[in-house]
């Protein structure tokens, strides 16, 4: 049957491939608009008969991205609060896998990367969930006078679980096995709900790549809050009057990508988040949740292609947090750690690999393995999903790509042969059943599997080296190019 009747009201679907249905632009939230611009999500308007789910809703208000095709992407908008379920033809009580977009805070929809979760309904039995969550300023400013603030595209996250615990099971699903699963931004949100007092008992399992700690400072916060309300012209009180293309041009005003990557992120709000996101989680706020936790051997590579700058920023960065004696040292050791890296350049994307992803999701294995098994992986093989046939252009820098950020997205969701084929496996199997298929993370061997061209293997520790380089030392991420007025 493709017409299922939620607590908001019945919603007809269609049976995209052969024995899976799929129902889109299923509202989770009032549109966030109006009086309630900036503000927490309310619950979704009920409505009278069969309502059609057969397209994508609204994606969140954002800049075009760089390279990203102009059709056939859904329009953005504020009124952004739309869901996505796919599942098997009579599925019932099947485990869920419900998946957290990546794009910095910045960019993106429900479906990127996941596409329609067909794969996973077919190999595994899943039923899919993907969804929009407010991106940018609209989520993630701070506006003096307001509580909570800084953290409403967490909010939004809570608000698409929840609608999922109090409704899957029309689709299929059990509330009770509910595996949460992003991907860069995608990915640290995962972190912050382990942490968030919103989330607990949303979901039974939890994924990330690329992911890691990543929230604003109190100072940080501050100073993104002075530089957007002066680029707007407008004060935090006339915030709901401007015209939301306004809204836009401040965010972009502030900076515009590249610049921009790791501007726009949560705040502590003292709602969603109440500590900072691994202390939480070290004092037992995910516990009893399995987390498998992978990052890719050069994640930067894929911000070096995009702006050649990007990894001679490596020495400035390391000088801000530490100082310029204790950056030399660390880039002396890098340069002695890896000879291979003959070139400033590849090791200054070992040196961004590390601070921005390898070594915050280090230190989130070893918060929460106190309380949860943990699985640790690396991937180190080709970009997936885009293949040199379908797309000649990529052929021109695939081969740098190896283990870049989100190489590894396209194995994973949507499987294929060699590393694909593991990849998918591997995650298919997490949601299925609470295990990847290799030994839980260890404090005492720390061991990972690697996935690589040549098939995966397990490791014994693969990141000591990096970990021993940043041992001791404490920081707060702030954007990686310099950005006058946001620290």
């Amino acid at each position: 049957m493709t017409v299922v009747e939620t607590a908001y009201g019945k919603l007809r679907g269609a049976e995209i491939a052969d024995g899976v249905l799929a129902w889109r632009g299923i509202p989770y939230a009032a549109p966030p608009v109006g009086e309630l611009r900036l503000r927490p999500p309310a619950a979704p308007r009920p409505w009278t008969g069969v309502r059609d789910a057969l397209a994508y809703g609204n994606r969140s208000l954002q800049p075009q991205e760089p390279g990203a095709p102009q059709a056939p992407l859904p329009p953005t908008d504020e009124d952004c609060l739309y869901l996505n379920v796919t599942a098997p033809a009579g599925a019932a009580g099947r485990p869920v896998l419900a998946w957290i977009h990546g794009g910095g805070f910045e960019f993106g929809h429900g479906p990127d990367q996941a596409e329609d979760g067909t794969a996973f309904a077919r190999s595994h039995g899943l039923v899919v969930v993907t969804f929009n969550y407010r991106l940018g300023a609209l989520g993630f400013l701070d506006v003096p006078g307001e509580h909570p603030t800084g953290a409403l595209g967490l909010h939004d996250q809570v608000a698409a679980l929840r609608w999922v615990r109090e409704n899957i099971a029309a689709f299929g699903g059990d509330p009770e096995q509910v595996t949460v699963y992003g991907l860069s931004a995608g990915g640290k949100s995962v972190t912050n709900l382990l942490a968030s007092p919103l989330a607990r008992g949303l979901f039974a399992r939890a994924a990330e790549s690329s992911g890691g700690d990543h929230v604003k400072s109190p100072g940080q916060a501050r100073d993104l809050t002075a530089r957007y309300f002066r680029a707007l012209g407008a004060p935090p009180e006339r915030i709901r009057a401007v015209p939301a293309a306004d809204i836009l041009a401040a965010q972009l005003a502030v900076a515009a990508s590249p610049a921009s990557t790791w501007v726009w992120r949560p705040s502590v709000d003292g709602a969603a988040l109440t500590v900072a996101p691994l202390a939480a989680i070290a004092d037992g706020a995910g516990a009893r949740v399995p987390l498998l936790l992978q990052t890719c051997s050069r994640e930067t590579a894929l911000y070096q292609l995009m702006d050649p700058r990007a990894a001679a920023q490596a020495g400035r960065v390391l000088a801000g947090y530490f100082g310029e004696q204790r950056a030399a040292a660390m880039l002396a050791g890098y340069a002695a750690a890896h000879p291979d890296l003959d070139q400033d350049t590849l090791r200054g994307v070992t040196v961004m690999t590390d601070e921005r992803y390898v070594i915050r999701t280090e230190r989130l294995a070893d918060a929460h393995a106190a309380h949860a098994p943990v699985w640790r992986s690396r991937y180190d093989g080709p970009y997936t999903g885009v293949t040199e046939d379908e797309d000649p252009e990529f052929a021109r820098y695939a081969h740098l790509l190896h283990g870049a950020h989100g190489s590894d997205a396209g194995g994973i969701w949507q499987g294929g042969e060699g590393a694909s084929a593991a990849l998918h496996a591997a995650w298919g199997a997490f949601a299925t059943a609470g295990d990847p298929g290799w030994p839980a993370y260890k404090a005492g061997d720390r061991g990972a599997m690697i996935f690589a061209a040549a098939g995966p293997r397990t490791a014994t520790d693969p990141f000591a080296d990096a970990r021993a380089t940043w041992a001791g030392l404490d920081w707060q991420p702030g954007p990686w190019w310099p950005i006058d007025g946001v620290s």
